[in-house]
């Protein structure tokens, strides 16, 4: 199931209007809203983190992302797997006779 999920997702991607940009630069920020009802001890809180890419050269963003405080956790953890794999493959001597793309899905 997740393999076909992956699939589809990816070629929902490559069929979509989204372009690429390249940012080289982020600012990573959050917010925290609570609430408390009365007759509750504990407030409820929601927190959610903001993503914002920037364009480094023109000092623009480019593009802002919030995501809720799971997905970050699931984001920090894929990039750092995907990072990994990528400094691995700089070390080694191995040279790729084309393009190789790697897609995570971060559920």
């Amino acid at each position: 199931m997740e393999s076909q999920t992956l699939r589809t997702i990816q070629q929902n991607i490559a069929a979509s209007s989204v372009r690429p940009l390249f940012a080289d630069g982020i600012v990573v920020a959050h917010t925290i809203k609570s609430t408390k009802e009365k007759g509750n001890k504990k407030p409820e809180k929601e927190a959610h983190v903001h993503l914002v890419f920037l364009d480094m050269t023109s000092q623009k963003p480019m593009d802002k992302v919030v995501i809720s405080r799971i997905t970050a956790r699931e984001l920090h953890r894929a990039l750092g797997d995907s990072l990994d794999k990528l400094e691995k493959e700089l070390k080694s001597n191995k040279v790729e006779k084309a393009e190789k793309v790697e897609t995570d899905y971060i559920r």
